[in-house]
């Protein structure tokens, strides 16, 4: 039960995340173009790994060890010690940021882009040590009011921006940097009053660093694996090319992607919880209702994005990215059903039980693996090529954190719900294939009803990760509400 009521309180930020997701790829595709538009998604790579490089440590510890201090009483220490962590981590990111200054002295077109990101960095990390704050504690309501008012209102002033006028690829970050300035201010306030009379603690520091630093490496390596095909790609194919492979990926690595965040926020504080009272046993326990979640709505999604490729990319990207966009699609749709089990689910064991740094190391094994295998088949098969190389590599990386992490703790993978959730995505297939082809919007519409319902039927028929009982669950609620 509290499970769904978390689902249904995170629920707000995964729609806002969806509309900025997709109406992102909408407009930009649009009016920035493929080059532009193959600019943006490099910079954001970029912003991305910066970020994770210098920052990234302080906001995991701060969710991981936050649950702790509460139980000892030692908020105030706690938030005290990791602000110091963040805003030293801070010089890193600004030494990071000078560096790319440097290196783009010739590229004056990713240079412009750079004092936007260098702004944006430390604005995301403060509101992020917050929200990670709020999730731990499990103020779900406030989590909620500043994500997607932030996303929302980062999207809508980029593209305002990108229309308007002429900042190009540099539009989003833009936009991005603005709404945030208000929640920055906002949660640094609040974060510095729940630090009150707390002491930062030089040793605590080091303990939460030596946690978190194995895990911002792991998700830099992650990030390789979902990113460095990008790079790769301008090298080989160009700009324009990164730009249809990135539109692509866009909407089918974030739909997957926001559907798995958007369990994990609400289950994973149970999971650590349940954990901290009762050992291995009891997150093995209590991970079963999260990854029945993640089966029962990602494994549909992925089928349905592959089913619905063609509509949705005369839907959603513009004309000039779009042919490319829409053969990866498909691909890219399952790749992110792995990547959303890897950071979601499998990687959580070695968060639980500190071992951080074997998580990074093991997380090296697909990285390096996906590099291989796009130097070898862009060349030859170029998008196309990219795309098998990241489908292969997740599908390495899970295995490899699968067998590792069950070691440790024992996650379920349960059989029978993967098999009757795949069945009741499947039946999808021959109505959505029998429909009539209209195009772009209405057939889109059309097709995700039509699927959509056939599998809501399909998977109640088949109790697939336990259907009945979740809505069982849900008209309980709704009745004790009502009474």
């Amino acid at each position: 039960m509290k499970l769904l009521r978390h689902l249904a309180g995170y629920l707000p930020v995964n729609v806002a995340s969806g509309i900025a997701a997709f109406g992102g790829v909408y407009v930009f595709t649009r009016l920035l173009g493929a080059d532009e538009y193959g600019r943006y998604a490099l910079m954001f790579s970029v912003m991305t790994l910066v970020h994770m490089l210098s920052l990234t440590a302080a906001e995991a510890a701060a969710f991981r060890f936050a649950g702790e201090a509460e139980a000892k009483k030692s908020q105030a220490d706690h938030i005290r010690t990791t602000l110091s962590l963040t805003f030293r981590s801070m010089i890193v990111a600004a030494a990071l940021i000078g560096a790319l200054a440097i290196g783009f002295q010739k590229l004056p077109e990713y240079l412009e882009i750079l004092p936007w990101i260098a702004l944006l960095i430390p604005i995301n990390s403060l509101i992020q040590m917050a929200l990670e704050s709020h999730r731990a504690g499990e103020r779900v309501g406030r989590y909620a009011l500043i994500s997607t008012t932030r996303i929302l209102g980062g999207f809508l002033l980029g593209a305002l921006i990108a229309w308007q006028t002429g900042f190009g690829a540099a539009s989003p970050f833009i936009g991005l940097t603005i709404a945030g300035v208000f929640w920055a201010i906002s949660e640094t306030r609040w974060l510095v009053r729940q630090a009150k009379g707390g002491q930062t603690d030089p040793g605590r520091r080091r303990a939460y660093l030596i946690y978190g630093a194995p895990i911002a490496a792991a998700l830099v390596l992650d990030l390789i694996l979902s990113a460095a095909d990008r790079f790769l790609i301008v090298a080989f194919l160009g700009e324009a090319a990164v730009g249809e492979y990135a539109a692509g990926y866009g909407v089918a690595d974030k739909s997957i992607l926001l559907i798995c965040a958007w369990a994990a926020m609400a289950a994973a504080p149970l999971v650590m919880a349940a954990y901290e009272r009762g050992g291995p046993t009891a997150a093995a326990e209590e991970s079963r209702g999260l990854v029945r979640t993640l089966l029962l709505l990602g494994l549909p999604a992925a089928t349905g994005l592959a089913l619905v490729a063609t509509p949705l990319s005369e839907a959603l990207i513009g004309e000039a990215v779009r042919d490319g966009a829409r053969e990866i699609i498909p691909w890219i749709a399952f790749a992110g059903l792995l990547n959303g089990l890897i950071i979601h689910y499998y990687s959580e064991v070695f968060n639980l039980t500190h071992r951080t740094g074997e998580l990074a190391l093991l997380m090296l094994i697909p990285a390096l693996s996906n590099i291989g295998l796009n130097l070898i088949l862009i060349p030859q098969f170029e998008l196309l090529g990219a795309v098998i190389a990241t489908l292969a590599s997740y599908a390495l990386g899970l295995a490899v954190l699968a067998a590792r992490g069950h070691r440790l703790i024992a996650l379920p993978m349960p059989l029978a719900d993967l098999v009757k959730t795949g069945l009741a995505a499947a039946s999808m297939a021959p109505v959505i294939w029998l429909m009539p082809t209209l195009g772009s919007w209405p057939e889109l519409f059309l097709k995700i009803a039509a699927g959509g319902t056939i599998y809501g039927i399909m998977a109640f028929a088949l109790d697939a990760g336990g259907a009945r009982g979740f809505v069982r669950d849900k008209l309980a609620s709704r009745g004790h509400a009502s009474a």
